[in-house]
Protein backbone atom coordinates (compact mmCIF):
# COMPACT_ATOMS: atom_id res chain seq x y z
CA UNK A 1 0.00 0.00 0.00
CA UNK A 2 1.07 3.58 -0.69
CA UNK A 3 -0.37 6.58 1.15
CA UNK A 4 0.43 10.12 0.04
CA UNK A 5 0.20 12.03 3.31
CA UNK A 6 0.31 15.56 1.84
CA UNK A 7 -2.00 16.54 -1.03
CA UNK A 8 -4.34 19.35 -1.96
CA UNK A 9 -7.30 19.96 -4.22
CA UNK A 10 -9.67 22.90 -4.30
CA UNK A 11 -13.41 23.55 -4.63
CA UNK A 12 -14.39 23.99 -8.27
CA UNK A 13 -15.53 27.58 -7.75
CA UNK A 14 -12.09 28.73 -6.57
CA UNK A 15 -9.64 26.27 -8.13
CA UNK A 16 -8.52 28.52 -10.99
CA UNK A 17 -8.04 31.50 -8.67
CA UNK A 18 -6.22 29.40 -6.06
CA UNK A 19 -3.70 28.05 -8.53
CA UNK A 20 -3.21 31.41 -10.22
CA UNK A 21 -2.49 33.08 -6.88
CA UNK A 22 -0.02 30.36 -5.88
CA UNK A 23 1.71 30.54 -9.27
CA UNK A 24 2.09 34.29 -8.96
CA UNK A 25 3.38 34.21 -5.38
CA UNK A 26 5.56 31.09 -5.48
CA UNK A 27 6.58 31.00 -9.15
CA UNK A 28 5.92 27.27 -9.28
CA UNK A 29 4.07 25.47 -12.04
CA UNK A 30 1.78 22.72 -10.67
CA UNK A 31 1.87 19.16 -11.95
CA UNK A 32 -1.96 18.95 -11.81
CA UNK A 33 -4.85 21.36 -12.26
CA UNK A 34 -5.90 21.30 -8.60
CA UNK A 35 -9.13 19.36 -9.09
CA UNK A 36 -10.24 16.30 -7.13
CA UNK A 37 -10.67 14.23 -10.29
CA UNK A 38 -7.10 15.04 -11.36
CA UNK A 39 -5.75 13.90 -8.00
CA UNK A 40 -7.62 10.60 -8.36
CA UNK A 41 -6.25 10.13 -11.88
CA UNK A 42 -2.72 10.85 -10.64
CA UNK A 43 -3.15 8.32 -7.83
CA UNK A 44 -4.23 5.61 -10.23
CA UNK A 45 -1.33 6.38 -12.58
CA UNK A 46 1.24 6.30 -9.73
CA UNK A 47 -0.35 3.32 -7.91
CA UNK A 48 -1.04 5.47 -4.84
CA UNK A 49 -3.80 3.79 -2.85
CA UNK A 50 -4.84 6.69 -0.64
CA UNK A 51 -4.15 10.39 -0.46
CA UNK A 52 -4.52 12.57 2.62
CA UNK A 53 -5.95 15.94 1.57
CA UNK A 54 -5.12 19.04 3.62
CA UNK A 55 -7.71 21.84 3.51
CA UNK A 56 -7.01 25.11 5.27
CA UNK A 57 -9.18 27.59 7.16
CA UNK A 58 -7.76 30.88 5.89
CA UNK A 59 -9.65 33.26 8.19
CA UNK A 60 -11.46 33.19 11.54
CA UNK A 61 -15.10 32.24 11.16
CA UNK A 62 -14.62 30.03 8.10
CA UNK A 63 -13.99 26.82 10.03
CA UNK A 64 -17.47 25.25 9.89
CA UNK A 65 -17.70 25.69 6.12
CA UNK A 66 -14.33 24.03 5.55
CA UNK A 67 -15.23 21.14 7.85
CA UNK A 68 -18.48 20.60 5.96
CA UNK A 69 -16.63 20.63 2.62
CA UNK A 70 -14.06 18.17 3.98
CA UNK A 71 -16.78 15.85 5.22
CA UNK A 72 -18.52 15.94 1.83
CA UNK A 73 -15.30 15.01 0.02
CA UNK A 74 -14.09 12.33 2.44
CA UNK A 75 -13.79 8.87 0.87
CA UNK A 76 -11.83 5.64 0.99
CA UNK A 77 -9.31 6.92 -1.56
CA UNK A 78 -9.07 10.54 -0.40
CA UNK A 79 -8.89 10.96 3.37
CA UNK A 80 -9.84 14.50 4.29
CA UNK A 81 -8.40 16.31 7.29
CA UNK A 82 -9.95 19.18 9.20
CA UNK A 83 -8.48 22.61 9.79
CA UNK A 84 -8.82 25.37 12.35
CA UNK A 85 -7.74 29.00 12.45
CA UNK A 86 -5.75 29.47 15.69
CA UNK A 87 -7.08 33.01 16.13
CA UNK A 88 -10.74 31.99 15.84
CA UNK A 89 -12.58 32.62 19.12
CA UNK A 90 -14.86 29.72 18.18
CA UNK A 91 -12.02 27.28 17.54
CA UNK A 92 -13.61 24.72 19.88
CA UNK A 93 -16.75 24.61 17.74
CA UNK A 94 -14.69 23.97 14.61
CA UNK A 95 -12.70 21.19 16.27
CA UNK A 96 -15.88 19.63 17.63
CA UNK A 97 -17.36 19.60 14.13
CA UNK A 98 -14.21 17.94 12.82
CA UNK A 99 -14.42 15.29 15.53
CA UNK A 100 -18.08 14.58 14.76
CA UNK A 101 -17.16 14.27 11.08
CA UNK A 102 -14.52 11.63 12.00
CA UNK A 103 -11.70 13.61 10.40
CA UNK A 104 -8.44 12.20 11.83
CA UNK A 105 -6.23 15.27 11.88
CA UNK A 106 -6.04 19.06 11.75
CA UNK A 107 -4.02 21.14 9.28
CA UNK A 108 -2.60 24.60 10.04
CA UNK A 109 -0.21 26.88 8.15
CA UNK A 110 1.75 29.56 10.05
CA UNK A 111 2.30 31.68 6.93
CA UNK A 112 -1.20 31.71 5.45
CA UNK A 113 -2.78 32.00 8.91
CA UNK A 114 -0.15 34.44 10.21
CA UNK A 115 0.67 32.93 13.58
CA UNK A 116 3.66 31.51 15.40
CA UNK A 117 3.90 28.47 17.64
CA UNK A 118 5.76 30.73 20.08
CA UNK A 119 2.50 32.57 20.87
CA UNK A 120 1.57 31.09 24.23
CA UNK A 121 -1.91 32.62 24.09
CA UNK A 122 -2.72 30.12 21.33
CA UNK A 123 -1.84 27.12 23.52
CA UNK A 124 -5.51 26.37 24.37
CA UNK A 125 -6.04 25.56 20.69
CA UNK A 126 -3.21 23.01 20.63
CA UNK A 127 -4.26 21.58 23.98
CA UNK A 128 -7.77 21.00 22.63
CA UNK A 129 -6.41 19.39 19.45
CA UNK A 130 -4.44 16.97 21.61
CA UNK A 131 -7.31 16.25 24.02
CA UNK A 132 -9.68 15.48 21.14
CA UNK A 133 -7.25 12.88 19.81
CA UNK A 134 -6.35 14.58 16.53
CA UNK A 135 -2.90 14.67 15.06
CA UNK A 136 -1.74 18.16 14.05
CA UNK A 137 0.00 18.66 10.70
CA UNK A 138 1.60 21.99 9.96
CA UNK A 139 3.58 23.60 7.22
CA UNK A 140 7.09 24.12 8.53
CA UNK A 141 9.98 26.29 7.44
CA UNK A 142 10.23 28.56 4.44
CA UNK A 143 7.44 29.09 1.95
CA UNK A 144 8.26 30.33 -1.55
CA UNK A 145 5.03 32.33 -1.62
CA UNK A 146 6.08 34.50 1.34
CA UNK A 147 8.99 36.73 2.28
CA UNK A 148 11.12 36.18 5.40
CA UNK A 149 11.08 36.24 8.34
CA UNK A 150 9.02 33.06 8.41
CA UNK A 151 6.64 32.07 11.19
CA UNK A 152 8.17 28.65 11.92
CA UNK A 153 11.63 27.15 12.14
CA UNK A 154 13.16 23.99 13.67
CA UNK A 155 14.13 25.63 16.96
CA UNK A 156 10.68 27.10 17.61
CA UNK A 157 9.02 23.85 16.57
CA UNK A 158 11.21 21.94 19.03
CA UNK A 159 10.12 24.29 21.82
CA UNK A 160 6.49 23.77 20.78
CA UNK A 161 6.92 20.00 20.83
CA UNK A 162 8.49 20.20 24.29
CA UNK A 163 5.43 22.13 25.56
CA UNK A 164 3.05 19.53 24.10
CA UNK A 165 4.92 16.19 24.15
CA UNK A 166 1.62 14.28 24.03
CA UNK A 167 0.42 15.99 20.85
CA UNK A 168 0.77 13.85 17.74
CA UNK A 169 2.69 16.31 15.59
CA UNK A 170 3.45 16.04 11.86
CA UNK A 171 5.87 18.54 10.35
CA UNK A 172 5.57 18.99 6.61
CA UNK A 173 8.42 19.21 4.13
CA UNK A 174 10.92 17.13 6.08
CA UNK A 175 10.58 19.17 9.28
CA UNK A 176 11.13 22.67 7.88
CA UNK A 177 11.43 23.43 4.18
CA UNK A 178 14.91 24.52 3.09
CA UNK A 179 16.09 24.49 6.75
CA UNK A 180 17.11 20.85 6.86
CA UNK A 181 20.45 21.37 8.62
CA UNK A 182 18.58 22.95 11.53
CA UNK A 183 16.00 20.16 11.37
CA UNK A 184 18.71 17.62 12.04
CA UNK A 185 20.06 19.77 14.89
CA UNK A 186 16.80 20.46 16.73
CA UNK A 187 14.26 17.82 15.66
CA UNK A 188 16.00 14.55 14.81
CA UNK A 189 15.21 11.93 17.44
CA UNK A 190 12.01 13.63 18.64
CA UNK A 191 8.66 11.89 18.90
CA UNK A 192 7.47 13.72 15.78
CA UNK A 193 6.43 12.60 12.30
CA UNK A 194 7.85 14.23 9.17
CA UNK A 195 6.24 14.21 5.75
CA UNK A 196 8.64 14.32 2.83
CA UNK A 197 6.60 16.54 0.50
CA UNK A 198 8.74 18.64 -1.84
CA UNK A 199 12.02 17.49 -0.28
CA UNK A 200 13.49 15.01 -2.77
CA UNK A 201 12.78 17.43 -5.60
CA UNK A 202 15.24 19.91 -4.07
CA UNK A 203 17.87 17.92 -2.18
CA UNK A 204 20.60 15.91 -3.89
CA UNK A 205 20.06 12.19 -3.49
CA UNK A 206 22.80 11.71 -0.87
CA UNK A 207 21.50 14.55 1.31
CA UNK A 208 17.92 13.36 0.92
CA UNK A 209 18.89 9.90 2.14
CA UNK A 210 20.89 11.30 5.04
CA UNK A 211 17.94 13.43 6.11
CA UNK A 212 15.51 10.50 6.02
CA UNK A 213 17.87 8.32 8.03
CA UNK A 214 18.50 11.11 10.55
CA UNK A 215 14.77 11.68 11.08
CA UNK A 216 14.11 7.97 11.39
CA UNK A 217 12.59 5.41 9.07
CA UNK A 218 9.64 4.97 11.43
CA UNK A 219 8.98 8.73 11.57
CA UNK A 220 8.92 9.63 7.87
CA UNK A 221 5.79 9.77 5.71
CA UNK A 222 5.62 9.73 1.94
CA UNK A 223 4.09 12.99 0.72
CA UNK A 224 4.11 15.06 -2.45
CA UNK A 225 2.32 18.39 -1.96
CA UNK A 226 0.28 17.48 -5.04
CA UNK A 227 -0.74 19.31 -7.22
CA UNK A 228 2.63 21.04 -6.87
CA UNK A 229 4.70 17.87 -7.26
CA UNK A 230 4.07 14.76 -9.35
CA UNK A 231 3.22 11.66 -7.32
CA UNK A 232 4.90 9.17 -9.64
CA UNK A 233 8.10 11.23 -9.77
CA UNK A 234 8.19 11.63 -5.98
CA UNK A 235 7.92 7.87 -5.59
CA UNK A 236 10.82 7.39 -8.00
CA UNK A 237 12.95 9.83 -6.01
CA UNK A 238 12.24 7.92 -2.80
CA UNK A 239 12.89 4.54 -4.42
CA UNK A 240 16.22 5.83 -5.77
CA UNK A 241 17.45 6.19 -2.19
CA UNK A 242 17.59 2.37 -1.93
CA UNK A 243 16.55 2.36 1.70
CA UNK A 244 15.40 -1.25 1.60
CA UNK A 245 12.01 -2.94 1.55
CA UNK A 246 11.21 -2.44 5.25
CA UNK A 247 12.03 1.26 5.15
CA UNK A 248 9.97 1.79 1.99
CA UNK A 249 7.05 -0.11 3.50
CA UNK A 250 7.08 2.08 6.60
CA UNK A 251 7.47 5.36 4.69
CA UNK A 252 4.94 4.39 2.03
CA UNK A 253 2.18 3.41 4.43
CA UNK A 254 3.16 1.84 7.76
CA UNK A 255 3.80 5.08 9.62
CA UNK A 256 0.80 6.78 8.07
CA UNK A 257 -1.46 3.91 9.05
CA UNK A 258 -0.59 4.43 12.72
CA UNK A 259 -1.66 8.06 12.53
CA UNK A 260 -4.79 7.36 10.51
CA UNK A 261 -5.85 4.34 12.58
Amino acid sequence: MIIDFHTHFYPEKIVERALATAREKAHIEPALDGRRASLLASMHHASVDRSVALPLVTAPGKGPGIIQWAQENNSDEIIMLGSVHPRDNDFFQTLELARKANLPGIKVHPEYQSFSFDELELDPVWQTVAEMGFFLITHAGEDSGFDPPYHSDPESLRKFHDRFPGLKLVLAHGGSWKQWSEVREFLAGCNIYFDLAFVGELLPRVQYKELVEALGIERCLFGTDSPWCDQAHALELLHDLKLGSYAEEMIHAGNASRLLN
